[in-house]
């Protein structure tokens, strides 16, 4: 009898410990679920407020709203020149006679929108990638600045008086060099340089208006 009674009781105790494993697994089961579920909704909640802040853009969208902007100045730069007119008789230093002037001009570039179609674009909606080729930078104006010019006094030999004049004609030949000289500067390697990178940062501010400013922008020259 004893001993039936001491089984019995172990028996009792065997299934109340086997009960409280039971409860315990089902209850981290259950605290492991709710953590896992918990975090997919958070997540699914920073999906959709992720997706409400980004445009998705086709390019004909984009083209027309870069188009409307028409041109783009990256830079605008004041340039100089020094000009030696000569009218010395011969190599002799009594005969030398020579004037120089001086030259400003306000000089810029531009790159030219109207011309951008849909295959200058691709946009990676999957990446928040955008890719756009825009045509190079040109000269857009030179502009010689006629108030700015520095006429210098006539530098005369012994033997040479008075000072040089020019003709209208012989003035606006010598324009029209500085003018040539101005572009060739402009087409310096070192300015272009410049050039360039004041033309992605100025496309890039315009793309960051009219696209979501996290997308990554991709900027070509053609």
């Amino acid at each position: 009898m004893f001993i039936l009674n001491m089984f019995r009781r172990k028996k009792f105790k065997n299934r109340v410990r086997n009960f409280f494993i039971i409860f315990f697994i089902l209850s981290l089961t259950l605290l492991v679920c709710k953590l896992f579920f918990n975090y997919r909704y958070k997540r699914s909640i920073n999906d959709l407020s992720d997706l409400s802040t980004f445009k998705i853009i086709s390019e004909e969208s984009l083209i027309k709203e870069i188009k409307n902007v028409n041109k783009i100045i990256p830079l605008e730069v004041e340039l100089s020149k020094i000009i030696t007119i000569d009218k010395s008789w011969g190599n002799l230093e009594v005969f030398q006679k020579f004037k120089r002037i001086k030259f400003f001009a306000n000089c810029s570039y531009s790159i030219d929108l109207s011309n951008l179609t849909t295959n200058d674009i691709n946009i990676d909606n999957k990446k928040n990638e955008l890719s756009i080729t825009f045509p190079n930078p040109e000269i857009f104006s030179i502009n010689i600045n006629r108030e700015k010019t520095i006429y210098e006094d006539s530098s005369n030999g012994l033997l040479r008086f008075g000072e040089i004049k020019l003709t209208s004609e012989e003035f606006n030949l010598i324009q029209s060099e500085v003018q040539k000289n101005f572009e060739e500067t402009m087409k310096d390697d070192e300015i272009y340089e410049k050039v360039l990178s004041n033309s992605k940062i100025s496309i890039e501010n315009l793309l960051n208006q009219i696209t979501d400013k996290k997308m990554s922008i991709n900027i070509y020259f053609k």
